[in-house]
């Protein structure tokens, strides 16, 4: 079995992956720990693991997979990945961006994908049909533009995020949401043209812990996928115990 660890901004997700490439169990954990790790390798029956992480590195807990594990890999430039890419700085890529357009892969194979990471920032990631990433893009996150809005003025205040039905603001309140979310959803709207005039047809793809948003307001034309880090993981991980 297979153990994929995402080590985000905000959380730390687990994914055990089986021999068929199936998730069979998922966990949650605000930190990478030793004894959380300890947990799961009781648990369950684990041979492999990879790490992929934003943050700075937990040596203790790869030090730990190391001693128990046949192969324990922690995601970087150097890791061989089942992908071609043109991206002119991969030691300054995020783990996740990589991840996430390998992910794409195993969903979608042969097709041309654009993948929106809707996380602390919005990232657009594009690989063609041929398997070849081209890069993307990288935007402030809808929290962070409210905090952006509230730390940068002297008096506009620190508002949620909330979705509306309407489009135009009618206090200072709905016009920082109204332009905030409508906003986000009209920069992947764009985006999501201009890629296809390009590329031809395309397959959308929403993950991230804003997905939801975008995916209520898009239904029928998104795919949202909240574990496509973990399952480019898993693509990764079996591509190099092969």
């Amino acid at each position: 079995m297979n153990l994929c660890i995402d080590v985000g901004n905000t959380q730390v997700k687990f994914g055990l992956y089986n021999a068929k490439g199936e998730l069979c169990s998922f966990f949650r954990n605000p930190e990478l720990t030793v004894e959380f790790l300890q947990t799961i390798l009781t648990d369950f029956e684990v041979k492999n693991a990879i790490l992929s992480s934003v943050r700075v590195e937990n040596e203790a807990a790869f030090a730990f997979l190391e001693e128990r594990l046949d192969k324990v890999l922690s995601l970087s430039p150097d890791v061989l990945v089942p992908i071609e890419s043109v991206y002119e700085t991969p030691k300054t890529l995020g783990n996740d961006r990589l991840a996430v357009v390998v992910g794409a892969t195993v969903l979608y194979p042969n097709e041309g994908v654009l993948v929106v990471d809707a996380g602390t920032c919005i990232t657009y990631d594009f690989i063609t049909a041929s398997g070849v990433y081209m890069g993307g893009s990288i935007l402030p996150g809808i929290n962070m533009r409210f905090r952006a809005l509230h730390e940068l003025t002297a008096k506009l205040p620190l508002i949620e995020a909330e979705t509306l039905d309407v489009f135009i603001g009618t206090s200072t309140k709905t016009s920082i949401q109204t332009g905030i979310m409508q906003g986000v959803l009209h920069e992947l709207k764009g985006f999501r043209t201009q890629y296809g005039r390009q590329f031809g047809n395309i397959r959308l793809i929403v993950t991230g812990g804003d997905a939801s948003y975008f995916e209520s307001q898009l239904k029928n034309e998104i795919f949202a996928q909240p574990n496509l880090v973990l399952i480019g993981l898993n693509k990764i991980l079996d591509y190099n115990i092969q």
